[in-house]
């Protein structure tokens, strides 16, 4: 039987996916590949048979995965396209996890496993398999039944090395896909094992760079495998590795494109890290990332990737500035209000240990420090210690009936902003004080802020001794301790 899926093809091709979009798949046979006399065991499928693809794909955007399940499991009771349907479970599952219901979307996942499993047959194929496999490992992790993840990753891997043998360069580039998703789910349990996994991987591949096999593919996928482990293990020589690997790559295909965006996104990636801790490096690494990367610009993914690059330029002067003052003076604050102060003042903060907090109301990851405030504030307290909130105006009013804070049309005076502030900290139950600075205030920049939340930690005698930026129980826990820290030195 032969049936035309141009629907599907274009469903599954529609940008569903917001990590991975996976290569149009092929059902039977183009119109212009018929013969000219019909074939006589073309079936007979009735018009609203054919549509649902599109009922599918509508049900979708109106946000009911459940119901386009329903519709394709009805469908696929008919013999004529139940195997040509079996592709749309992929499209549903990415409806379930838009609807946040990992679960189901599991279920949909292994029923497009278990399709592409069985027509795996080619390198093309595996290379639509990896995919697959690479997407349902990112939302496999909501699941309740995470191991499903790496079952279906063990399968593909089998069914990839099936192939090898006949196929035995073009497999290295999905197989290399499969034991990198494979090997990061491994690491969390057994270090040892995701160790073994990618080394044999990185050995083959190197392998095949020492002979006439090798190929740009083969080079950026070894380079991918170097930068997984990198990742996974923080070894001392990892990135040397991979800087190693970029060398022999680029010397012999030193015009190609693909390597060179490959590297450009490496370089971003390091001297992004390198930038919060090591400004001289970061500077270093940066300069010579532009002189390599600049004559191929003109590559539209390697000069995103470099405008990227010299953006860090300012934060790694920022971190230049924030290593500066540690152990140095606080600058004076600049206040042009207080928000949710109950009368303190600057006086009240001398002789003890603050934390300033720049944060701003819209900002995602300052809310998410608040639970770790209120616990630094309620612990320590009574011991000598306040946490001082330092934001801008933004232009937010409160509004009673919903209970939040807006940013409309209106210009809201500086007192109906801070008041706004004050209700919005109450309604997180935040009781610490906030300054609100002039509009064109220096203070952010005196105290190196270039993203939010941004604490810096303050001594009794008024010095910085502590600087972190972002959310998360890494800084969190880093914080914690030297808030005892300085506390005990000091009773």
């Amino acid at each position: 039987m032969r049936l035309r899926m141009f629907l599907v093809i274009g469903l599954l091709s529609a940008p569903l996916s917001p990590v991975f979009v996976l290569p149009a798949a092929t059902y039977g046979q183009e119109a212009t590949d018929a013969p000219d006399t019909p074939a006589e065991d073309v079936a007979e499928v009735e018009p609203e048979v054919l549509a649902v693809p599109d009922e599918i794909l509508q049900l979708l955007k109106e946000g009911k995965p459940a119901k386009a399940a329903e519709v394709l499991q009805t469908a696929m009771e008919s013999d004529a396209v139940a195997e040509e349907f079996k592709a749309l479970h992929q499209t549903i599952a990415i409806g379930f996890v838009r609807a946040r219901q990992y679960d189901k979307a599991m279920e949909q996942f292994g029923a497009a496993v278990e399709f592409e499993l069985a027509r795996t047959d080619s390198p093309t194929d595996a290379q639509r398999l990896a995919s697959l496999i690479r997407q349902v490992s990112v939302y496999g992790l909501h699941a309740t039944q995470p191991e499903l993840a790496a079952e279906w990753a063990d399968n593909a891997i089998d069914k990839v090395r099936a192939l090898e043998a006949e196929h035995p360069i073009e497999t290295q580039t999905p197989l290399s896909r499969l034991i990198q998703v494979r090997a990061s789910m491994l690491a969390r349990d057994n270090e040892d094992a995701a160790r073994e996994m990618l080394a044999k991987q990185v050995a083959k591949l190197e392998d095949i760079n020492a002979t006439e096999d090798r190929s740009e593919k083969t080079y950026v996928e070894l380079i991918n495998l170097l930068t997984t482990q990198a990742r996974l293990f923080k070894d001392d020589d990892g990135q040397d590795r991979v800087a190693s690997a970029f060398e022999e790559a680029l010397e012999a295909y030193p015009e190609s494109t693909v390597l060179m965006a490959q590297y450009a996104s490496n370089e971003y990636s390091v001297i992004s890290g390198l930038a919060r801790v090591n400004p001289d490096e970061a500077i270093e690494r940066m300069e010579a990332a532009v002189a390599k990367l600049t004559p191929f610009e003109e590559n539209r993914g390697v000069e995103l990737t470099l405008r990227r690059i010299k953006s860090l330029e300012s934060r790694i002067e920022s971190t230049r500035k924030q290593l500066e003052m540690i152990g140095q003076p606080a600058p004076p604050l600049d206040i042009d209000g207080w928000a949710n102060a109950d009368g303190i003042s600057v006086e009240d903060l001398e002789g003890k240990v603050v934390l300033y907090d720049f944060w701003a109301i819209w900002c995602g990851p300052c809310i998410a420090t608040f639970p770790h405030l209120r616990e630094f504030r309620e612990e320590f307290g009574e011991q000598g210690f306040e946490v001082v909130g330092i934001t801008r105006y933004y232009g937010y009013t409160w509004d009673e009936e919903s209970g939040k804070a807006v940013n409309g049309s209106d210009d809201p005076t500086p007192e109906e902003e801070r008041e706004a502030i004050a209700k919005f900290l109450q309604s997180k139950d935040m009781k610490h004080p906030t300054i609100v600075t002039p509009k064109d205030t220096e203070l952010q920049s005196n105290y190196g802020v270039t993203g939010i939340p941004h604490a810096v930690l303050v001594d009794r005698e008024g010095n910085v001794q502590m600087i972190k930026v972002g959310s998360g129980q890494a800084n969190a826990d880093a914080l914690h301790a030297k808030i005892k820290e300085l506390l005990g030195e000091a009773s």
